[in-house]
């Protein structure tokens, strides 16, 4: 049975994956925390600093492919500059971000983000063909999430032991495309 796989992030270190999809292209991290891997699904606990615009999500990763990122901002405020609009996403605010978007953060003061990352391909097969590259979902949608317990939940189960990763996975991806599902619902 296939287990998690945990990856320790630093933004102050250049390693193998320091090319991937969440790194800039000096390959510096966003943040500094944890990735788990759960049969293709990430899941990620970050913590970052004050930082002035650094880009994210901008490559597509011939590893990985497409992929869709869903963060959910605990604490901190963030601006994210897209297709030349800045916005600002304060604790308790979610958004989505698909890789190869051309995406700046700041971080005007210490943040913690939770973010759940998958394949395109798996949420269209969950349903959900997202119709933007980035967005942000409805407060009210982040709020009552349920993805977003049970990531925290389980953050708090992987830092114990190990999981299956399936169904891990397939249970996050049905609540990253309940996500979309129910945003959509709030705006009709």
């Amino acid at each position: 049975m296939a287990r998690s796989m945990s990856i320790t992030l630093s933004s102050r270190m250049s390693d193998d994956h320091g090319t991937d999809t969440h790194a800039d292209t000096d390959h510096r991290r966003f943040g500094d925390g944890t990735l788990w891997s759960f049969a293709g699904v990430e899941v990620v606990d970050v913590v970052q600093s004050p930082t002035p615009p650094i880009p994210i999500f901008r490559h597509v990763s011939p590893l990985h492919g497409e992929r869709i990122a869903v963060m959910f901002l605990l604490e901190g405020e963030v601006q994210v500059s897209y297709e030349g609009a800045l916005l600002r996403f304060l604790a308790g605010s979610a958004a989505y971000i698909v890789t190869g978007t051309t995406t700046t953060v700041e971080a005007s003061e210490t943040c913690h983000a939770v973010i759940v990352s998958l394949s395109r391909k798996r949420l269209r097969d969950a349903g959900i063909d997202a119709e933007h590259t980035f967005g942000a979902f409805a407060a009210t949608t982040a709020r009552t999430s349920p993805l977003l317990t049970y990531t925290l939940a389980l953050i708090d189960s992987v830092r114990e032991r190990a999981l299956p990763a399936e169904p891990t996975a397939g249970v996050l991806t049905d609540l990253v495309a309940g996500l979309f599902h129910a945003d959509s619902a709030v705006y009709g």
